[in-house]
């Protein structure tokens, strides 16, 4: 009976991945928002208290089981997706082996049994053995890190020194659009002076 479908299954969103080994989540203990001349000469400065109900991603955060995983794919509504690119997840537990109970007999035209082989989730139908997967509704709060890699030309360089070119360019353009429509309001104002100088005329040739 615990394979039957619910309410929420529409609902449901499946991530596949691996635990990262080599980052771990720590989490700060909650603070009780006095400052640091309330504490004591000698004791450290704490944050603020966060302020308002919403608390969810926090919450999520403090979860003893909390880890980050890098996902490889997700399901929803019926359909697998994998990730363009692998990303950083925050997790909860160690995850579940999407296809228990594993058979032995069954390994044959299956996926690889550990993804560092292959560097993905699955084929069509298997995931590699050492893939797990979470369980999480679609309206759950979460995190999501993306790591980029490369020379810091690439990575630093050309992400942040390009970013500030074309915003001087487009704060550029916005000033000359601006000149253009001071020139053009002069245009105007002079063509305004021209037709009164044309009427006045008008009015000598009565004469």
């Amino acid at each position: 009976m615990a394979n039957q479908e619910s309410l929420l299954s529409p609902s449901n969103v499946l991530l596949y991945g691996r635990i990262m080994a080599d980052l771990k989540l720590v989490t700060p203990a909650k603070g009780d928002g006095k400052s640091a001349s309330e504490k004591g000469k000698d004791a450290e400065a704490t944050p603020p208290p966060r302020l308002g109900a919403n608390n969810f991603l926090e919450e999520q955060l403090r979860q003893r089981d909390a880890r980050l995983a890098r996902i490889y794919g997700f399901s929803y509504e019926g359909h697998y997706y994998d990730l363009t690119s692998p990303a950083i997840f925050l997790v909860h537990g160690e995850g579940v082996d999407p296809e228990a109970p594993r058979l032995a007999a069954a390994r044959v035209a299956r996926a690889p049994a550990d993804a560092d082989l292959t560097g993905v989730a699955g084929r069509t139908g298997s995931f590699s053995e050492d893939m797990k997967v979470w369980s999480y509704d679609k309206g759950d709060f979460s995190l999501r890190m993306d790591v980029e890699t490369g020379p810091f030309e690439e990575i630093l360089l050309e992400a942040e020194l390009a970013a500030e070119e074309m915003q001087g360019y487009y704060s550029g353009q916005r000033v000359r659009a601006s000149g253009q429509r001071v020139r053009a309001s002069g245009q105007r104002v002079r063509a305004s002076g021209q037709r009164v100088r044309g009427s006045g005329g008008g009015g000598n040739l009565g004469d």
